[in-house]
Protein backbone atom coordinates (compact mmCIF):
# COMPACT_ATOMS: atom_id res chain seq x y z
CA UNK A 1 0.00 0.00 0.00
CA UNK A 2 3.00 2.60 0.75
CA UNK A 3 4.62 2.22 -3.02
CA UNK A 4 0.61 2.04 -4.21
CA UNK A 5 1.38 -1.96 -5.70
CA UNK A 6 -1.70 -3.36 -6.21
CA UNK A 7 -4.02 -0.88 -5.31
CA UNK A 8 -5.72 -0.17 -8.43
CA UNK A 9 -5.80 -4.29 -8.87
CA UNK A 10 -7.95 -4.28 -5.43
CA UNK A 11 -10.13 -0.99 -6.52
CA UNK A 12 -11.16 -2.44 -9.65
CA UNK A 13 -12.03 -6.30 -7.92
CA UNK A 14 -13.98 -4.24 -5.57
CA UNK A 15 -16.29 -2.68 -8.06
CA UNK A 16 -16.22 -5.26 -9.59
CA UNK A 17 -18.02 -7.34 -6.64
CA UNK A 18 -20.50 -4.35 -6.18
CA UNK A 19 -21.49 -4.58 -9.32
CA UNK A 20 -22.22 -8.05 -9.55
CA UNK A 21 -24.05 -7.93 -6.08
CA UNK A 22 -21.39 -10.75 -4.67
CA UNK A 23 -22.31 -11.66 -0.85
CA UNK A 24 -19.17 -12.28 0.72
CA UNK A 25 -18.69 -15.05 3.30
CA UNK A 26 -19.32 -13.87 6.76
CA UNK A 27 -16.59 -13.64 9.26
CA UNK A 28 -16.88 -15.21 12.80
CA UNK A 29 -14.61 -14.09 15.69
CA UNK A 30 -13.95 -16.70 18.31
CA UNK A 31 -16.45 -18.37 20.22
CA UNK A 32 -17.04 -16.81 23.02
CA UNK A 33 -16.44 -13.21 21.49
CA UNK A 34 -18.68 -13.82 19.12
CA UNK A 35 -21.89 -15.05 21.57
CA UNK A 36 -21.02 -11.60 22.52
CA UNK A 37 -21.53 -9.99 19.54
CA UNK A 38 -24.32 -11.80 18.43
CA UNK A 39 -26.43 -10.99 21.76
CA UNK A 40 -25.50 -7.64 21.01
CA UNK A 41 -26.39 -7.51 17.19
CA UNK A 42 -29.67 -8.84 18.58
CA UNK A 43 -29.85 -5.91 20.72
CA UNK A 44 -29.13 -3.03 18.40
CA UNK A 45 -31.14 -4.54 15.75
CA UNK A 46 -34.13 -2.05 15.57
CA UNK A 47 -31.82 1.58 16.27
CA UNK A 48 -29.20 -0.32 13.55
CA UNK A 49 -32.19 -0.37 10.95
CA UNK A 50 -33.81 3.14 11.69
CA UNK A 51 -30.29 4.43 10.72
CA UNK A 52 -29.67 2.30 8.03
CA UNK A 53 -26.98 0.80 8.82
CA UNK A 54 -26.12 -3.65 9.20
CA UNK A 55 -26.64 -4.45 12.75
CA UNK A 56 -23.69 -6.47 13.78
CA UNK A 57 -22.09 -3.42 12.27
CA UNK A 58 -22.79 -1.23 14.70
CA UNK A 59 -22.30 -3.62 17.91
CA UNK A 60 -18.83 -3.79 16.59
CA UNK A 61 -18.51 -0.11 16.52
CA UNK A 62 -20.00 -0.05 20.39
CA UNK A 63 -17.90 -2.83 21.24
CA UNK A 64 -14.78 -0.80 20.30
CA UNK A 65 -16.08 2.19 22.11
CA UNK A 66 -16.31 4.19 18.97
CA UNK A 67 -17.44 7.88 20.48
CA UNK A 68 -19.32 8.74 17.25
CA UNK A 69 -21.52 5.54 17.38
CA UNK A 70 -21.84 6.01 21.22
CA UNK A 71 -23.25 9.62 21.04
CA UNK A 72 -25.98 8.66 18.04
CA UNK A 73 -27.17 5.99 20.56
CA UNK A 74 -27.04 8.88 23.25
CA UNK A 75 -29.29 10.87 21.22
CA UNK A 76 -31.47 7.94 20.01
CA UNK A 77 -31.57 5.10 22.05
CA UNK A 78 -29.83 6.06 25.60
CA UNK A 79 -31.57 2.80 27.35
CA UNK A 80 -29.50 0.64 25.67
CA UNK A 81 -26.35 2.46 27.18
CA UNK A 82 -26.18 0.40 30.28
CA UNK A 83 -26.25 -2.98 28.37
CA UNK A 84 -23.88 -1.72 26.29
CA UNK A 85 -21.56 -0.91 29.16
CA UNK A 86 -22.39 -4.14 30.96
CA UNK A 87 -21.09 -6.02 27.87
CA UNK A 88 -17.87 -3.91 27.20
CA UNK A 89 -16.88 -4.93 30.84
CA UNK A 90 -18.11 -8.31 30.21
CA UNK A 91 -15.60 -8.93 27.48
CA UNK A 92 -12.76 -6.92 29.13
CA UNK A 93 -13.24 -9.06 32.74
CA UNK A 94 -12.99 -12.41 30.27
CA UNK A 95 -10.21 -11.09 28.29
CA UNK A 96 -8.27 -9.01 30.75
CA UNK A 97 -8.16 -6.47 28.42
CA UNK A 98 -10.29 -3.18 26.80
CA UNK A 99 -12.98 -3.91 24.86
CA UNK A 100 -11.71 -2.15 22.06
CA UNK A 101 -8.47 -4.16 22.11
CA UNK A 102 -10.04 -6.99 22.06
CA UNK A 103 -11.94 -6.57 19.05
CA UNK A 104 -8.87 -5.10 17.15
CA UNK A 105 -6.55 -8.20 17.92
CA UNK A 106 -9.25 -10.78 16.80
CA UNK A 107 -9.48 -8.72 13.38
CA UNK A 108 -5.49 -9.01 13.65
CA UNK A 109 -5.88 -12.99 14.11
CA UNK A 110 -8.07 -13.03 11.62
CA UNK A 111 -6.11 -11.07 8.87
CA UNK A 112 -3.53 -13.60 9.96
CA UNK A 113 -5.27 -16.52 8.98
CA UNK A 114 -6.35 -15.34 5.92
CA UNK A 115 -2.66 -14.68 5.38
CA UNK A 116 -0.86 -17.79 6.08
CA UNK A 117 -4.31 -19.70 3.82
CA UNK A 118 -3.67 -18.02 0.56
CA UNK A 119 -0.24 -17.07 1.18
CA UNK A 120 2.68 -19.47 0.29
CA UNK A 121 6.01 -18.35 1.13
CA UNK A 122 8.84 -20.04 -1.51
CA UNK A 123 11.81 -19.30 0.30
CA UNK A 124 13.08 -17.87 3.93
CA UNK A 125 13.25 -14.12 3.32
CA UNK A 126 16.52 -13.02 3.85
CA UNK A 127 17.78 -11.22 7.00
CA UNK A 128 16.92 -7.34 6.23
CA UNK A 129 18.96 -5.05 7.76
CA UNK A 130 16.30 -2.75 8.73
CA UNK A 131 15.25 -5.38 11.29
CA UNK A 132 18.86 -5.03 12.88
CA UNK A 133 18.45 -1.40 13.05
CA UNK A 134 15.37 -2.04 14.81
CA UNK A 135 17.25 -4.56 17.12
CA UNK A 136 19.29 -1.72 18.51
CA UNK A 137 16.94 1.56 18.13
CA UNK A 138 13.84 -0.12 19.70
CA UNK A 139 15.71 -2.16 22.07
CA UNK A 140 14.70 -1.30 26.08
CA UNK A 141 17.90 0.18 27.21
CA UNK A 142 19.53 1.12 23.62
CA UNK A 143 16.89 2.03 22.09
CA UNK A 144 16.69 5.04 24.39
CA UNK A 145 20.24 5.51 24.57
CA UNK A 146 19.94 6.01 20.96
CA UNK A 147 17.05 8.08 21.20
CA UNK A 148 18.84 10.87 23.10
CA UNK A 149 22.29 10.82 21.38
CA UNK A 150 19.81 11.28 17.98
CA UNK A 151 18.21 14.41 19.25
CA UNK A 152 21.28 15.41 20.70
CA UNK A 153 22.99 15.48 17.33
CA UNK A 154 19.83 16.83 15.89
CA UNK A 155 19.94 19.84 17.66
CA UNK A 156 23.41 20.51 17.39
CA UNK A 157 23.31 20.19 14.19
CA UNK A 158 20.76 22.93 14.08
CA UNK A 159 22.67 25.37 16.64
CA UNK A 160 25.84 25.02 14.59
CA UNK A 161 23.69 26.23 10.90
CA UNK A 162 21.90 28.46 13.22
CA UNK A 163 24.34 30.37 14.36
CA UNK A 164 26.75 30.10 11.30
CA UNK A 165 23.98 31.98 9.36
CA UNK A 166 23.12 34.47 12.17
CA UNK A 167 26.45 36.40 13.00
CA UNK A 168 26.92 37.96 9.46
CA UNK A 169 23.53 38.63 8.98
CA UNK A 170 22.53 40.39 12.40
CA UNK A 171 25.97 42.45 11.35
CA UNK A 172 24.82 43.27 8.23
CA UNK A 173 21.35 45.28 10.04
CA UNK A 174 23.61 46.53 12.42
CA UNK A 175 25.62 48.53 9.88
CA UNK A 176 22.27 49.49 7.49
CA UNK A 177 20.92 51.00 10.86
CA UNK A 178 24.15 52.68 11.42
CA UNK A 179 23.59 54.43 7.75
CA UNK A 180 20.18 55.50 8.40
CA UNK A 181 21.78 57.49 11.32
CA UNK A 182 23.79 59.64 9.23
CA UNK A 183 20.16 60.86 8.18
CA UNK A 184 17.91 60.57 10.82
CA UNK A 185 18.64 61.66 14.56
CA UNK A 186 18.25 58.81 16.55
CA UNK A 187 16.30 60.51 19.33
CA UNK A 188 13.58 61.41 16.63
CA UNK A 189 9.94 59.34 16.32
CA UNK A 190 10.77 58.82 12.76
CA UNK A 191 14.42 57.14 13.50
CA UNK A 192 12.33 54.57 16.17
CA UNK A 193 10.01 53.78 14.28
CA UNK A 194 12.42 52.47 11.40
CA UNK A 195 14.46 50.76 13.89
CA UNK A 196 11.32 48.96 15.35
CA UNK A 197 10.58 47.90 11.58
CA UNK A 198 13.98 46.85 10.53
CA UNK A 199 14.47 45.07 13.65
CA UNK A 200 11.25 43.10 13.71
CA UNK A 201 12.83 42.25 9.65
CA UNK A 202 16.05 41.29 10.83
CA UNK A 203 14.65 39.13 13.98
CA UNK A 204 13.07 36.77 11.63
CA UNK A 205 15.56 36.50 8.54
CA UNK A 206 19.05 36.58 10.92
CA UNK A 207 17.47 34.85 14.14
CA UNK A 208 14.43 32.86 14.22
CA UNK A 209 14.49 31.54 10.46
CA UNK A 210 18.10 30.41 10.62
CA UNK A 211 16.98 27.76 13.18
CA UNK A 212 13.86 27.25 13.06
CA UNK A 213 13.93 26.58 8.86
CA UNK A 214 16.86 23.71 9.88
CA UNK A 215 14.45 22.40 13.15
CA UNK A 216 11.90 21.55 10.97
CA UNK A 217 13.47 19.93 8.07
CA UNK A 218 15.33 17.80 10.15
CA UNK A 219 12.11 17.16 12.43
CA UNK A 220 10.33 16.06 8.38
CA UNK A 221 13.47 13.90 7.70
CA UNK A 222 12.64 11.93 10.92
CA UNK A 223 9.24 11.58 10.67
CA UNK A 224 9.45 10.74 6.79
CA UNK A 225 12.18 8.26 7.13
CA UNK A 226 10.27 6.26 9.74
CA UNK A 227 12.21 7.18 12.90
CA UNK A 228 9.57 9.31 14.65
CA UNK A 229 6.80 6.40 14.83
CA UNK A 230 9.50 4.13 17.16
CA UNK A 231 9.85 7.39 19.16
CA UNK A 232 6.31 6.52 20.03
CA UNK A 233 6.80 3.35 20.81
CA UNK A 234 9.65 3.86 22.99
CA UNK A 235 7.97 5.80 24.94
CA UNK A 236 4.41 4.60 24.96
CA UNK A 237 5.94 2.72 28.31
CA UNK A 238 6.61 6.48 29.54
CA UNK A 239 3.04 7.26 29.02
CA UNK A 240 1.88 4.58 30.94
CA UNK A 241 3.72 5.34 33.78
CA UNK A 242 2.09 8.78 33.47
CA UNK A 243 -1.18 7.26 33.97
CA UNK A 244 -1.80 8.41 30.16
CA UNK A 245 -3.29 6.78 27.12
CA UNK A 246 0.06 5.43 24.62
CA UNK A 247 -1.68 7.89 21.98
CA UNK A 248 -0.95 10.81 23.91
CA UNK A 249 2.59 9.85 22.37
CA UNK A 250 1.79 11.40 18.96
CA UNK A 251 0.06 15.33 20.61
CA UNK A 252 3.61 15.25 22.66
CA UNK A 253 5.48 14.80 19.56
CA UNK A 254 3.31 17.01 17.35
CA UNK A 255 4.03 19.77 20.50
CA UNK A 256 7.97 20.01 19.62
CA UNK A 257 6.45 21.64 16.34
CA UNK A 258 3.65 23.26 17.16
CA UNK A 259 1.65 23.45 20.13
CA UNK A 260 -1.40 24.28 18.54
CA UNK A 261 -1.81 20.72 15.98
CA UNK A 262 -0.61 19.55 18.75
CA UNK A 263 -3.42 20.80 21.35
CA UNK A 264 -6.58 19.21 18.58
CA UNK A 265 -4.76 16.07 18.19
CA UNK A 266 -5.90 15.39 21.66
CA UNK A 267 -9.17 14.62 19.77
CA UNK A 268 -7.94 11.29 19.05
CA UNK A 269 -8.21 10.38 22.51
CA UNK A 270 -11.27 8.91 23.76
CA UNK A 271 -11.94 9.64 27.39
CA UNK A 272 -11.98 13.09 28.05
CA UNK A 273 -10.06 12.68 31.22
CA UNK A 274 -7.03 11.87 28.57
CA UNK A 275 -7.73 14.79 26.66
CA UNK A 276 -8.05 17.02 29.33
CA UNK A 277 -4.56 16.29 30.87
CA UNK A 278 -2.57 15.78 27.71
CA UNK A 279 -3.88 19.07 25.92
CA UNK A 280 -2.31 20.54 29.79
CA UNK A 281 1.18 18.71 28.92
CA UNK A 282 1.53 19.26 25.13
CA UNK A 283 1.51 23.30 26.37
CA UNK A 284 4.52 22.85 28.10
CA UNK A 285 6.79 20.89 25.36
CA UNK A 286 8.77 23.32 23.80
CA UNK A 287 7.80 23.98 20.58
CA UNK A 288 9.76 25.37 17.61
CA UNK A 289 9.49 28.58 18.38
CA UNK A 290 10.47 27.70 22.10
CA UNK A 291 13.46 25.64 20.34
CA UNK A 292 14.86 29.12 18.56
CA UNK A 293 14.47 30.96 22.06
CA UNK A 294 16.82 28.03 23.69
CA UNK A 295 18.90 27.94 20.78
CA UNK A 296 19.38 31.86 20.38
CA UNK A 297 20.22 32.09 24.51
CA UNK A 298 21.13 29.40 25.89
CA UNK A 299 22.90 27.22 23.28
CA UNK A 300 24.48 30.30 22.14
CA UNK A 301 25.56 31.72 25.65
CA UNK A 302 26.18 28.94 27.75
CA UNK A 303 26.69 26.01 25.35
CA UNK A 304 25.01 22.54 23.71
CA UNK A 305 25.11 21.07 27.34
CA UNK A 306 22.67 23.22 29.14
CA UNK A 307 20.54 23.61 25.90
CA UNK A 308 20.14 20.10 26.04
CA UNK A 309 19.54 19.59 29.69
CA UNK A 310 16.27 22.04 29.51
CA UNK A 311 15.04 19.29 26.94
CA UNK A 312 15.69 16.96 29.41
CA UNK A 313 14.26 18.83 32.59
CA UNK A 314 11.29 19.66 30.38
CA UNK A 315 10.68 16.23 30.20
CA UNK A 316 11.19 15.33 34.04
CA UNK A 317 8.36 18.24 34.97
CA UNK A 318 6.15 17.35 32.20
CA UNK A 319 6.93 13.66 33.75
CA UNK A 320 5.71 15.43 37.32
CA UNK A 321 2.99 17.33 35.88
CA UNK A 322 1.29 14.36 34.47
CA UNK A 323 1.75 12.19 37.28
CA UNK A 324 0.13 14.70 39.77
CA UNK A 325 -2.41 15.01 37.23
CA UNK A 326 -2.99 11.69 36.51
CA UNK A 327 -3.39 11.08 40.25
CA UNK A 328 -6.48 13.90 41.08
CA UNK A 329 -8.04 12.32 37.83
CA UNK A 330 -7.75 8.14 38.39
CA UNK A 331 -8.27 6.00 35.15
CA UNK A 332 -7.39 2.66 33.49
CA UNK A 333 -5.62 2.75 30.71
CA UNK A 334 -6.01 0.67 27.58
CA UNK A 335 -2.33 -0.19 25.44
CA UNK A 336 -1.52 1.31 22.65
CA UNK A 337 -1.89 -0.85 18.92
CA UNK A 338 0.49 1.10 16.53
CA UNK A 339 1.68 -0.07 13.37
CA UNK A 340 5.44 0.83 12.99
CA UNK A 341 6.25 1.77 9.17
CA UNK A 342 9.95 0.55 7.08
CA UNK A 343 12.65 2.65 7.44
CA UNK A 344 13.06 4.05 3.99
CA UNK A 345 15.14 7.36 2.42
CA UNK A 346 12.92 10.11 3.04
CA UNK A 347 11.32 12.29 -0.24
CA UNK A 348 12.51 15.15 -1.19
CA UNK A 349 8.78 16.37 -1.58
CA UNK A 350 7.35 15.38 1.31
CA UNK A 351 9.91 16.76 3.44
CA UNK A 352 9.42 20.26 1.20
CA UNK A 353 5.47 20.32 1.77
CA UNK A 354 5.84 19.41 5.43
CA UNK A 355 8.88 21.53 6.26
CA UNK A 356 6.87 24.71 4.22
CA UNK A 357 3.35 23.68 6.01
CA UNK A 358 5.21 24.71 9.44
CA UNK A 359 7.40 27.40 8.15
CA UNK A 360 4.93 29.43 6.43
CA UNK A 361 2.90 29.73 9.66
CA UNK A 362 5.83 31.65 11.07
CA UNK A 363 6.36 34.03 7.93
CA UNK A 364 2.20 34.66 7.00
CA UNK A 365 1.07 35.04 10.93
CA UNK A 366 4.16 35.30 13.09
CA UNK A 367 6.54 37.62 11.52
CA UNK A 368 4.15 40.80 10.63
CA UNK A 369 3.13 40.49 14.40
CA UNK A 370 6.72 40.33 15.10
CA UNK A 371 7.62 43.28 13.23
CA UNK A 372 4.49 45.54 14.78
CA UNK A 373 5.23 44.28 18.12
CA UNK A 374 9.01 45.48 17.52
CA UNK A 375 7.29 48.98 16.23
CA UNK A 376 5.01 49.23 19.16
CA UNK A 377 7.86 48.33 21.83
CA UNK A 378 10.34 51.05 20.21
CA UNK A 379 7.38 53.65 20.83
CA UNK A 380 6.77 52.83 24.06
CA UNK A 381 10.37 53.29 24.80
CA UNK A 382 10.30 56.64 23.19
CA UNK A 383 7.59 57.68 25.14
CA UNK A 384 8.52 55.74 28.24
CA UNK A 385 5.55 53.86 28.56
CA UNK A 386 7.83 50.51 28.98
CA UNK A 387 8.59 51.45 32.19
CA UNK A 388 4.70 51.31 33.07
CA UNK A 389 4.39 47.55 32.08
CA UNK A 390 7.92 46.60 33.23
CA UNK A 391 6.68 47.91 37.28
CA UNK A 392 3.37 45.75 37.00
CA UNK A 393 6.27 42.65 36.01
CA UNK A 394 8.32 43.41 38.84
CA UNK A 395 6.18 41.07 40.85
CA UNK A 396 7.85 38.33 38.81
CA UNK A 397 10.94 39.71 37.26
CA UNK A 398 12.64 40.64 41.05
CA UNK A 399 12.16 37.33 42.63
CA UNK A 400 13.54 35.88 39.43
CA UNK A 401 16.52 38.42 39.65
CA UNK A 402 15.97 39.55 36.15
CA UNK A 403 16.55 42.97 34.81
CA UNK A 404 13.18 44.88 35.13
CA UNK A 405 13.33 45.61 31.48
CA UNK A 406 12.59 42.08 30.40
CA UNK A 407 8.51 42.60 31.65
CA UNK A 408 7.45 43.69 28.52
CA UNK A 409 9.21 40.85 26.25
CA UNK A 410 7.46 38.31 28.79
CA UNK A 411 4.23 40.31 28.05
CA UNK A 412 4.90 40.02 23.99
CA UNK A 413 5.86 36.82 24.28
CA UNK A 414 2.12 35.39 25.09
CA UNK A 415 1.39 37.22 21.61
CA UNK A 416 3.86 34.73 19.89
CA UNK A 417 7.28 32.69 21.82
CA UNK A 418 9.57 33.93 19.36
CA UNK A 419 8.30 37.81 20.39
CA UNK A 420 10.62 36.86 23.65
CA UNK A 421 13.60 36.58 22.26
CA UNK A 422 13.51 39.17 19.62
CA UNK A 423 11.49 41.65 21.86
CA UNK A 424 14.68 40.85 24.47
CA UNK A 425 17.41 42.69 22.44
CA UNK A 426 15.58 45.46 21.53
CA UNK A 427 14.52 46.22 25.29
CA UNK A 428 18.27 45.48 26.35
CA UNK A 429 19.24 47.71 23.57
CA UNK A 430 21.96 45.07 22.69
CA UNK A 431 22.58 42.18 20.43
CA UNK A 432 25.38 41.01 23.48
CA UNK A 433 23.02 39.88 25.92
CA UNK A 434 25.88 38.90 28.49
CA UNK A 435 26.71 42.72 28.77
CA UNK A 436 23.49 43.16 30.54
CA UNK A 437 22.69 39.74 31.81
CA UNK A 438 25.00 37.16 33.27
CA UNK A 439 24.51 33.14 32.37
CA UNK A 440 22.39 32.43 35.20
CA UNK A 441 19.73 35.30 34.47
CA UNK A 442 20.01 33.48 31.22
CA UNK A 443 19.53 30.62 32.21
CA UNK A 444 16.46 31.48 34.25
CA UNK A 445 14.97 33.77 31.96
CA UNK A 446 14.79 30.83 29.39
CA UNK A 447 13.44 28.13 31.55
CA UNK A 448 10.42 30.83 32.37
CA UNK A 449 10.11 31.09 28.91
CA UNK A 450 9.84 27.71 28.02
CA UNK A 451 7.27 27.14 31.06
CA UNK A 452 4.59 29.55 31.24
CA UNK A 453 2.03 30.67 29.43
CA UNK A 454 1.29 29.56 25.90
CA UNK A 455 0.77 31.74 23.25
CA UNK A 456 -2.37 33.33 22.23
CA UNK A 457 -3.32 30.90 19.42
CA UNK A 458 -2.46 27.93 21.47
CA UNK A 459 -4.86 29.38 24.33
CA UNK A 460 -7.43 29.85 21.22
CA UNK A 461 -6.93 26.10 20.33
CA UNK A 462 -7.39 24.94 24.36
CA UNK A 463 -10.64 26.74 24.61
CA UNK A 464 -11.72 25.34 21.43
CA UNK A 465 -10.73 21.52 22.92
CA UNK A 466 -11.17 21.43 26.62
CA UNK A 467 -13.49 24.84 27.60
CA UNK A 468 -12.77 27.97 29.01
CA UNK A 469 -12.30 26.75 32.71
CA UNK A 470 -10.03 23.91 31.76
CA UNK A 471 -8.16 26.59 29.80
CA UNK A 472 -8.07 29.25 33.14
CA UNK A 473 -7.01 25.95 34.85
CA UNK A 474 -4.09 25.17 32.58
CA UNK A 475 -2.78 28.92 32.32
CA UNK A 476 -2.88 28.97 35.78
CA UNK A 477 -1.07 25.46 36.05
CA UNK A 478 2.15 26.56 33.75
CA UNK A 479 2.82 29.65 35.56
CA UNK A 480 2.97 27.84 39.10
CA UNK A 481 5.57 25.42 37.03
CA UNK A 482 7.26 28.25 35.14
CA UNK A 483 7.75 30.00 38.22
CA UNK A 484 8.76 27.36 40.51
CA UNK A 485 11.34 26.27 38.07
CA UNK A 486 12.67 29.34 37.53
CA UNK A 487 13.54 30.26 41.03
CA UNK A 488 15.06 26.75 41.05
CA UNK A 489 17.17 27.80 38.46
CA UNK A 490 18.23 30.94 39.91
CA UNK A 491 19.43 29.44 43.08
CA UNK A 492 21.35 27.20 41.83
CA UNK A 493 22.56 28.89 38.75
CA UNK A 494 24.82 30.38 41.70
CA UNK A 495 26.54 27.02 41.78
CA UNK A 496 26.63 26.38 38.22
CA UNK A 497 28.19 29.20 37.21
Amino acid sequence: AYTGKGLAELVRTALEVHKKQIIGQPIYLSKDVEEIVVKLTSKVDKIARTLNLPPRFLALKLLEKDTEFEKILETTAFSLLSFVNKTQKHLEQTHGRPSDVVISSERHALAMNIYETVVKILRSPKPDIRDKIDDVLMHKIWGYIFLALIFYLFFTLVFKIGSFIEEPLISLFDQSLTEIQKYIHRSSLVYVIIEGIIQGIAGGIAIVLPYLTPFLIGLAILEDSGYLPRVAFLLDTFMHRLGLHGKSVIPFLLGYGCSVPAVMSTRILESERDRFITAILTTLIPCSARTVIIMGLVFYYLGPNYAFGIYILNLLVVGLAGKVLTRMYPEVTPGLLLEVPNYHLPSYKTVWIKSWYRLKEFIVIAWPILIVGSIVLGILQFFQLDKIINTLCLPITIPLALPPEVGTTLIFGILRKELSLIMLLQALGTKDILTVMNKGQILTFTIFVVFYIPCAATIAALWREIGGKKTGLAIIFSVMIAFTMAILFRFLSYILF
